[in-house]
Formats: structure tokens, C-alpha cells, sequence
């Protein structure tokens, strides 16, 4: 389905290996509802790729605008984090950060994996019809099209333990399929669209698969996160 909202936030990173099985139940039971439950969020997925030696997990928030992201409630939960949150903090690894408005979005539901390919649009500025060519290939459920802030730095990126590079980008393409073989027949397809074909596999051109999505069919569930003084949206 399209994006509920006309922004979203894409977050890779890793964790320390023997925090894996605990980063999972801190992501799903307290840092994803936490973040969603922000005035401006719309909703969040967590995907993971554990076949990768980085950038095993990649977060996906859909958001209002981007100023959500300068919200007072958005920013108490970085600058005051609970004590589970903070315990977390020093283990990440491999953190890259980039925010996009959305400036295509169509489709039905939400797939079981989601190809991700980022690029500078300098480099292919010829762009895919989120509502043509890619819609119409076998397992394509949806297809989303986002673009950096102007004037802003092509990759948001954030030192932390063992950090890895991040090439350069500013226009990302979303595919969401049924299945991860459909996701990487839409990836090889895109890519050679976009005379992208000799691009690597890296954080912004791979294939990831659904592990969480949340609010999930019950939109009010956002409200029982929400932090005492925030008040109502």
C-alpha cells in the first residue's frame, strides 16, 4: 500500500552478535512502539537480512513530513532514553541514518521482503514509475520512491563502534514483494533500468525480509506508548 505519510526514515545498522536475541525483543517490545507512539510517526517495519556481514537489519518509519523529525517529543526520546534503550546504545554497530520525502508511493498491503536500492540522482537521474513498470512485475506489491532533503548531505551517517563507509546517496527505491526472490528478480530489474547494473550489493542495494511491522491493524495501540506529559496528538 502507499506510504502513509509524505516521509520516512530508513535505518541500517548491526549489533554486538551477543546482543542479537535481546536486540530483537527491545526493538519489537519497546524502542519500535516507543518511536511510533511520536506525534507525526505513522508506523514502522524491522527487516533483517542475516545472510549479510553488515547492515543486517534495515528499519523503515513512515512519517508525516519530515519535520517530524525536529517534533519535542521525537526529540525527548533521543536526548532521555529509558534504561533499556541506553544499555543498547553502546552495542550498535554499523549505523547509517537517512531520512526522504516520499515523491511516489502506490501499491497494495505490505510485502513479505522489500528491495532497497539507493543512488545519487545525479548519477541516474532517470527515474522508475512507482505506478507502471515495477507494479507490474510477478510478486510486486508495492513501490515506493523517496529523495533527500535539498541542501542536505547525500548519506546520513553516524559514527559508532567499528563503523562501516556508506557510499553517497540521495534518492532511494523501495520494492515490496511477496517473497525474497521476487524482491531480487525487481532489484536486477531496477538496476538495469537505471543503468545501476554493475552496482554491488551493499546497505542500499540488496534484499531484506519482513520481521515486524507495527502498529500493525490496530492503529490505537500507538497511544498506549506515548510518555507521560506528551498529552494527546
Amino acid at each position: 500500500m502507499a506510504l502513509a505519510g509524505q516521509a520516512f526514515l530508513a535505518l541500517w545498522n548491526d549489533i554486538a552478535p551477543h546482543r542479537e536475541r535481546e536486540y530483537d525483543r527491545w526493538h519489537t517490545k519497546e524502542h519500535v512502539p516507543e518511536r511510533v507512539a511520536v506525534t507525526g510517526f505513522r508506523g514502522a517495519r524491522r527487516y533483517v537480512n542475516r545472510a549479510r556481514s553488515q547492515h543486517c537489519y534495515f528499519t523503515l518509519y513512515e512519517v508525516t513530513d519530515l519535520a517530524t523529525f525536529e517534533n519535542a517529543e521525537y526529540v525527548d526520546l533521543v536526548r532521555n532514553p529509558t534504561p533499556w534503550s541506553g544499555s543498547m546504545r553502546p552495542d550498535f554497530r554499523n549505523f547509517v541514518r537517512a531520512a526522504c520525502r516520499v515523491t511516489s508511493s502506490r501499491g497494495e498491503g505490505i510485502g513479505a521482503a522489500i528491495a532497497v536500492l539507493c543512488h545519487e540522482k545525479a548519477v541516474a537521474p532517470g527515474a522508475i514509475d512507482a505506478s507502471g513498470a515495477l507494479l507490474d512485475l510477478p510478486g510486486v506489491t508495492a513501490c515506493h520512491v523517496g529523495e533527500g532533503s535539498a541542501g542536505a548531505p547525500a548519506a546520513w551517517s553516524q559514527a559508532t563502534a567499528d563503523p562501516a563507509p556508506a557510499r553517497a546517496f540521495d534518492r532511494m527505491l523501495l520494492v515490496e514483494t511477496l517473497d525474497h526472490e521476487s524482491a531480487a528478480a525487481a532489484l536486477v530489474h531496477a538496476q538495469q533500468w537505471l543503468g545501476l547494473a554493475s552496482l554491488s550489493p551493499d546497505l542500499g542495494c540488496d534484499v531484506y525480509d519482513l520481521a515486524f511491522a507495527f502498529p500493525g491493524h490496530d492503529a490505537s495501540a500507538r497511544v498506549a506508548h506515548r510518555r507521560p506529559g506528551w498529552g494527546s496528538e
